[in-house]
């Protein structure tokens, strides 16, 4: 089980650091265009990592119930858990509507241009969280 919990914490940074690089470096390198491909192969992946954090988080969340934990463990843990259900909420809210384009039109297409710098991040800061604690939960036997 702690290899399986090394595979996903790494899994997760390496998803979060590609994420945080990609939307810093989107301006730089996109061309104008309506098309995103980087951030279209990225996404697959966004909505692997966005399942695991969810199911982590809600795990750690469940394992409180019935436990003495400090304030510091459990407003981690409560952070975690909240920020990884609106993180879930708003990334398929996104992702699906990008594979669906034509479901909005007029002013709430530009919403998203909006939307996803915002859930870019929280997903970066949840998913570099979540695979720090998953590769620290980890033993070394």
């Amino acid at each position: 089980m702690d290899m399986v919990k090394r595979v996903l914490g790494i899994f997760l940074i390496a998803v979060g650091v590609a994420v945080a690089v990609n939307l810093i470096l989107t301006p730089v390198y996109h061309d104008g265009s309506p098309d995103y491909p980087v951030w279209s192969v990225l996404n697959w992946f966004m909505a692997a990592a966005a399942v695991i954090v969810l199911a982590v988080n809600v795990a750690r969340k469940r394992a409180l119930k019935g436990s003495s934990p400090s304030v510091t463990e459990y407003l981690r843990v409560s952070f975690a858990y909240y920020g990884a259900i609106v993180l879930a909420m708003l990334f398929f809210w996104e992702w699906f509507w990008t594979l669906n384009p034509d479901s909005e039109t007029g002013d709430a297409v530009v919403s998203h241009i909006v939307y996803f710098p915002i859930m870019d991040a929280l997903f970066t800061c949840i998913a570099l969280a979540t695979g720090s604690h998953l590769w620290g939960s980890a033993t070394d036997d």
